[in-house]
């Protein structure tokens, strides 16, 4: 015998005040059609408040690249006009100007923190040391330990406090270029910090950056004659 359907039983169960009530979907679709209806001018405008947000931050980023992409080529010109410059030779006033207004330029993105770099390395060049610390600590502050700006600025951070005397503070720098390891900068910054340390007469301090050195960097320090200086500082000790 046929079993009948489940479906037909539940359907010959239903009473006629069940068949005759709403359905829920199309109640609801109902309600919200004559919502939309009541308020269709709040609606639009909230619609074109939506698409004039869009519009105006897709403007925004367009113009900031544009701005940023111009600084960038502004310091691409620096920096082939610094390159070529003999030391000690006078910049043109210019392009101090030029490298001023990237940094304070609205729009200028990384090219501002690219900016107070090369502003770094004008005023290092000029012998004005303590411009230059201000410059690169300036560059320094615009990124995070992982970009290769801040191990440049920080590089020339400690150059410019070492030249002007400030051994100590250098030796700091240092320091932290150490506890970074940014790649390509650590042999320089172990030298960095043995030099200052041996300004300052630490002759541990000394001892210890240069044998890390040796250790680390083994090709570089024989051209160096690290080891011998090493051996001629214990020698002092």
């Amino acid at each position: 015998m046929r079993v009948p359907d489940q479906r037909s039983r539940n359907r010959a169960r239903l009473s006629r005040k069940d068949l005759k009530a709403p359905d829920e979907f199309i109640t609801l679709t109902s309600r919200f059609l004559s919502y939309a209806n009541q308020h269709l001018h709040t609606i639009a405008l909230i619609l074109a408040a939506s698409v004039s947000c869009v519009i105006l931050v897709w403007a925004l980023l367009a113009y900031s690249h544009g701005i940023e992409r111009q600084a960038f080529a502004s310091l691409w010109d620096i920096e082939r006009q610094l390159r070529s410059a003999a030391d000690g030779s006078t910049i043109p006033a210019a392009t101090a100007e030029r490298l001023q207004q990237i940094t304070q330029q609205f729009g200028a993105g990384e090219a501002q923190g690219y900016a107070w770099l090369y502003l770094g390395h004008l005023h290092y060049r000029q012998a004005n040391y303590t411009a230059a610390t201000m410059a690169y600590q300036q560059a320094v502050a615009q990124v995070r330990p992982t970009s290769l700006l801040w191990s440049l600025g920080s590089l020339g951070m400690a150059y410019a406090l070492e030249a002007g005397g400030e051994s100590w503070q250098a030796q700091g720098v240092y320091q932290r270029l150490i506890d970074a390891r940014p790649v390509g900068f650590l042999l320089e910054a172990y030298l960095g910090k043995g030099r200052t340390a041996e300004q300052s007469h630490d002759v541990e301090t000394t001892v210890a950056a240069y044998s890390t050195a040796i250790e680390q960097f083994p090709a570089q320090a024989r051209a160096l004659g690290l080891a011998d200086k090493v051996e001629a500082l214990k020698a002092h000790r």
